[in-house]
């Protein structure tokens, strides 16, 4: 079964749009991840996607991401940065930063 973060990603943003926040990160002005209300709407529609990709990052590395614990004082600026963090990393998951022609995009 897709994560429905993953899927959520995949349906919202292009494959260079992807490669973007690979590359720069997803908190760079991309729509639906720049208000803090959008970011906590994906976040509670998410929650328990985003917190399998956090258990994902913790198995590959062994520990979390310390963006995300920086952040945690705060429940949403807490939830903001698991967003950011799932974002960038569903979209490297699925472009490896490469971009690719636009004629080539589906």
């Amino acid at each position: 079964m897709q994560n429905t973060f993953k899927a959520h990603m995949i349906r919202t943003y292009s494959h260079n749009e992807l490669a973007d926040m690979a590359n720069h990160g997803s908190n760079t002005g991309h729509r639906g991840l720049i208000w803090t209300v959008d970011l906590l709407e994906l976040y509670k529609e998410h929650s328990a996607a985003l917190h399998d990709i956090l258990a994902e990052y913790k198995d590959e590395t062994g520990e979390l991401p310390q963006y995300v614990l920086d952040n945690m004082d705060d429940a949403d600026q807490f939830q903001a940065a698991v967003v950011y963090f799932a974002a960038e990393w569903v979209a490297y998951e699925v472009t490896q930063g490469k971009y690719i022609e636009e004629t080539e995009e589906a």
